[in-house]
């Protein structure tokens, strides 16, 4: 007997999932002492060898390179099960993948994680995550990364139990939805469907009651029903928000399509458990004048608690000025700043009611928000444009650790806390988040007017009269679009459904092709946040530029991932495991809309009313004049068409006279 099969000491029951997806168990019979554990480390394939496939020997060439082929769960194995306290050290659950892409799988990635049945209430069975720890791969040149094997990472759940604890030593059962697996080179992982419940009976030798009697262990294995959702993501931000001036509600979705017979079966979709990890951005610079994007760049990551009078650059916010009536003192106070020098000299002082110490993102954006239309000079001139979503993201992963201040915690994920708050808004939990979300949760969308009142208006935004609104009240988190709700234009669209107007058309084909498919599209409006916004003045090498730069900040939702739905038939409550892969929802950085400037519609009107004074005497001339002109222009478009008149008229009455002629004549 071979040195491998004398280290295991559990009777191994596991499933082979083939091609065509039908379970097939595979039992691994093996000899050793309670004190050899060298499983933990044997090799995937030769343990994957001493097994037996419907009690023939493990045959690899049943498992070839495929790359049309998908990752599955080879084997799950439950290794040395107990009810013994002074033995439960030696239990462990172990999971064999077969790669037949031969992806580069991240090995020490934390991102890598199976999803198991954990607990049950009214509700139906509830599943968590657990980590999968990387025991070795087949390292054979003709079978390089083929099979990997996993350990399961035990942990506490909220319930304070581990998986050990949670089973019934009669019958343990291990639900297993899906498997995630990190490949180098990607940011997310990507889950793959491995649906099965493994039914353990019986004991390894030395395990049990009875520590003389002989293994008995037994695995049987039924499938899982699961449901694999094409997860998008869209969000919406109202131009307003009872935050105040600047700052806009923002709405963020993802949808999805789920059959029909799931609805006919279980009834209606009520609740939906997703996890993610949320963090608020630090400002953000986005300018479209490329001196000051050139200068400010090379300061990105830096501390500037303190002003720098060597770095020729700033950014600072509006600011109001008070002098002294005998001129003799001046104030300068600005909203807030970067690398400007606060503090007090003779007759004057600059103060800052918050001073950023660091701006980490700094983006080109030459683009702009245009105002189309005759009265388009009324507004402001338009300042940088957007920063796509992908684009941010980008930045996000490629930024260095500049200030050494660490990294946040993100499933362990190596990303910068420069780029973050120490906060985010409130009623929000910062970092990991596991929500349920029912479908009777309903949220408002507040508006400036619900907590502002006319003063608060005139002294936020003067004579600007934006739309302050823009309010939206019981709005459901969970909603199934209909066929109506996609009618109108992109906007109308996108203000109904709160959805992005640039993503209308993506879910019109994606509702589109689920009608087809006999599938509902749901949208999971799982939260709502703030996203602020202003102009910036930006200055490199002492020039300033008020109307080209915008500071901007937003929440982001990382490794993003809904866990569950839970249907309600007439009070019956079912749910369903879901295999959709992480992703990470970071939005477009938009610019604020152009102000409308009062100042010039009434200079326009100053103007009018001082043309029509110098012009008075002369008025009923210049009147007449225009009249002439008004006729000239009437009578120039019409005289081609009166001459194309004359001769078809011409030709028309010709007969007509030739034929009197004729009567005449022989009369």
């Amino acid at each position: 007997m071979s040195k491998v099969k004398k280290s295991i000491l559990c009777l191994l029951s596991v499933v082979l999932i083939l091609l065509t997806s039908v379970f097939y168990p595979l039992s691994v019979v093996a000899a050793g002492t309670s004190n050899d554990l060298s499983f933990e480390s044997s090799n995937v394939l030769d343990d994957l060898f001493s097994s037996t496939v419907n009690e023939l020997p493990f045959d690899i060439k049943n498992f070839p390179f495929n790359e049309k082929s998908s990752i599955q769960i080879l084997n799950f194995v439950e290794f040395c099960y107990t009810y013994k306290e002074s033995k439960k050290d030696d239990f462990g659950l172990y999971v064999y993948v077969y790669n037949p892409q031969g992806l580069d799988i991240d090995k020490t990635s934390k991102q890598n994680k199976i999803q198991l049945a954990t607990y049950s209430d009214e509700f139906g069975e509830h599943y968590d995550k657990f980590e999968l720890e990387f025991i070795n791969e087949a390292n054979q040149s003709n079978y390089k990364g083929l099979f990997y094997k996993f350990k399961i990472v035990d942990k506490e759940g909220t319930d304070g139990k581990t998986l050990i604890d949670r089973v019934n030593s009669n019958e343990r059962v291990y639900k297993v939805s899906g498997i995630e697996l990190l490949t180098n080179g990607n940011t997310n992982a990507i889950e793959y469907g491995v649906g099965g419940t493994y039914k353990f009976t019986g004991y390894a030798k030395g395990y049990g009651p009875d520590e003389n009697a002989e293994s008995n262990l037994n695995c049987t294995v039924e499938n899982l029903e699961t449901l694999s959702l094409e997860v998008h993501h869209t969000n919406y931000r109202t131009g307003v928000s009872s935050l105040g001036a600047d700052h806009h509600n923002e709405v963020n979705t993802v949808y999805f399509a789920v059959p029909d017979r799931i609805f006919e079966e279980y009834g209606n979709l009520q609740k939906i458990r997703a996890e993610w990890w949320e963090y608020k951005t630090k400002p953000a610079l986005i300018t479209k004048d490329k001196a000051i994007y050139n200068e400010l760049i090379k300061h990105v990551g830096k501390d500037f608690s303190s002003y720098n009078k060597d770095v020729k650059a700033s950014v600072y916010g509006s600011s109001s000025t008070y002098m002294s009536p005998s001129g003799a003192f001046t104030r300068i106070t600005y909203d807030w700043t970067w690398n400007i020098d606060v503090g007090s000299s003779v007759g004057l002082e600059v103060k800052s009611n918050k001073i950023i110490p660091m701006i980490p993102y700094v983006f080109y954006a030459p683009g702009a928000n245009n105002v189309d239309g005759v009265f388009s000079f009324l507004y402001s001139s338009p300042v940088a444009g957007s920063v796509e979503g992908t684009q941010v993201a980008d930045y996000i992963y490629k930024y260095s650790n500049s200030l050494g201040r660490g990294y946040i915690d993100c499933n362990g994920r190596k990303i910068s806390k420069d780029l973050f708050e120490t906060y985010v808004d409130t009623g929000r939990a910062m970092g990991y988040n596991d929500k349920t979300i029912d479908l009777g949760d309903t949220f408002d969308l507040n508006s400036y007017d619900s907590n502002h009142n006319w003063w608060d208006k005139l002294w936020d935004y003067g004579f600007s009269w934006p739309n302050t609104s823009d309010q939206y009240k019981n709005v459901a988190p969970i909603y199934e679009v209909k066929a109506s709700d996609l009618k109108g234009t992109n906007d109308e669209i996108a203000s109904r459904l709160l959805v992005n107007s640039n993503d209308v058309s993506e879910l019109k084909t994606f509702y589109s092709n689920a009608t087809k498919n006999k599938e509902k599209v749901i949208l999971f409006r799982f939260a709502n946040t703030d996203y602020y916004c202003e102009k910036a003045i930006a200055s490199a090498n002492g020039t300033a530029s008020r109307d080209t730069s915008y500071i901007a900040q937003q929440t982001v939702f990382l490794d993003f991932d809904i866990i569950e739905l839970t249907f309600n038939k007439d009070g019956v409550y079912h749910v369903i495991p879901v295999v959709s892969s992480p992703m990470d929802i970071v939005n477009s950085f938009t610019p604020p809309p152009p102000e409308f400037q009062w100042w010039k519609l009434v200079l326009a009107l100053l103007i009018l009313v001082l043309l029509v004074v110098i012009f008075y005497p002369i008025l009923p001339l210049i009147i007449k004049l225009i009249a002439v002109v008004i006729k000239g222009i009437i009578w120039a478009i019409t005289f081609p068409f009166k001459l194309l008149w004359k001769a078809v008229k011409k030709k028309r009455d010709k007969p007509k006279e030739q034929e009197e002629s004729n009567q005449n004549t022989t009369q």
